[in-house]
């Protein structure tokens, strides 16, 4: 085990290595780990940037040649030498034969909270229902 900053590194017999931010696990519900490599990817982050560590797909749609996705994502950013945990709701719109365009969706301007994503889910699936699909008929 070694600790740089205010992340603790533990390493595993199977050449992996957990990672630890002032303590706590990345993700408290699985055991995560990374290859090692993370460590100097890390070391070599600027202040001020990210690095993606997992995206979760949430639910997508598509319509004429437009996809919606929503995802949730992790990422650790340097802020001052230190860092800290990021997680995100991400919107990604893809335009046929385009690069996808993401950008986070905030609850004025605060990261949702898990009930925040519950809810925003739940009300797009509703207008989906009611508004944009004729379940008698597929177009």
């Amino acid at each position: 085990m070694s600790n740089f900053s205010n992340i603790t590194v533990i390493e595993h017999a199977d050449d992996k290595v957990a990672l630890l931010i002032d303590g706590q696990a990345i993700s408290e519900r699985y055991d995560i780990h990374h290859e090692k490599a993370i460590i100097e990817e890390l070391k070599n982050l600027e202040d001020g940037k990210a690095l993606k560590l997992f995206e979760q797909f949430i639910f997508s749609h598509t319509d004429l040649n437009l996809e919606h996705t929503y995802l949730y994502s992790t990422c650790i950013v340097k802020q001052n030498e230190t860092y800290q945990i990021a997680r995100n709701f991400v919107y990604r719109l893809t335009v046929s034969g385009q690069t996808p365009s993401e950008h986070v969706i905030t609850n004025q301007g605060k990261a949702m909270s898990p009930e925040d994503i519950k809810k925003f889910i739940e009300d797009h699936v509703e207008m989906s229902l009611t508004k944009y699909t004729d379940l008698k008929y597929a177009y």
